[in-house]
């Protein structure tokens, strides 16, 4: 996991983890992610399925998908996956939050010969 500018925790970085374990334990927990990406300065953002295996996600989708056969050009491209922990209201609108917890990987992703797994980010 490199520390980039583009990676660097701003806003209450103190709340944030750099830590494989606690990303892990994230990515295990989920298994809905959104991959945004971008296309002739359109982007997209598209929900999928996906696994981990190591320091590899798989994304699950359909080999004539937008998504995947945009992918496996070789842009760049960013998979979040976030776990909503609970809800915290208040009287005001303004004061709602919620408790969660998320992962956001940069990378760029390539189509695998093994048909059961297709596609994987790698970082």
């Amino acid at each position: 996991m490199n520390l980039t500018k583009r990676t660097e925790l701003r806003r209450i970085p103190d709340r944030g983890s750099r830590d494989r374990e606690t990303i892990n334990q994230i990515l295990d927990a989920g298994f809905l992610a959104c991959v945004g990406f971008c296309v002739d300065g359109q982007p997209f953002v598209i929900p999928t399925l996906y696994g981990r295996d190591e320091e590899r996600l798989y994304l699950h989708g359909s080999s004539v998908s937008r998504m995947l056969r945009e992918l496996e050009t070789g842009i760049p491209a960013c998979v979040t996956v976030t776990l909503v922990d609970g809800l915290v209201l208040a009287r005001s609108a303004f004061d709602h939050s919620m408790n969660y917890r998320s992962v956001v990987a940069f990378g760029t992703a390539r189509r695998i010969a093994d048909l059961s797994r297709p596609y994987q980010m790698k970082e």
